[in-house]
């Protein structure tokens, strides 16, 4: 009797934990947090000036300088935080906008999300 338990229980038991593993295999990776940068009415501390702040860069300048794609990090070392976020729908593409009073309008650097590169802007 105590054999035919025994028998009947270690074959299910066998499914059962190979039907979870193949459960557990099938589910996807969880996504990977999207990180936005703060925007400068959020950062505390006073904001340091930056090449861009100090007049050092020339229309020029800007514009090879975000054609070269750099990292996200590097635009804001460069500009300075934003004064708006914004994320796509699909989450792929953060718009990092900065307000020039000179011309009243916002211009805007578009950082790609999967790589945090630059992969496009609008700069006037």
């Amino acid at each position: 009797m105590i054999g035919q338990n025994e028998s009947g229980y270690f074959p299910m038991m066998k499914f059962n934990i190979f039907f979870i593993g193949i459960l557990l295999s099938c589910t996807p990776p969880s996504p990977i947090p999207i990180v936005m940068p703060p925007t400068k009415s959020a950062v505390v501390e006073p904001l340091e000036e930056t090449i861009y702040t100090l007049g050092y860069m020339s229309e020029y300048d800007i514009w090879e300088f975000l054609k070269g794609k750099p990292s996200e990090k590097e635009v804001i070392e460069t500009f300075g935080f934003p004064d708006s976020v914004w994320l796509d729908d699909e989450q792929s593409t953060k718009f990092l906008y900065y307000y020039i009073s000179k011309i009243r309008d916002y211009n805007t650097i578009e950082v790609s999300a999967t790589t945090d590169s630059v992969s496009g802007f609008e700069w006037d």
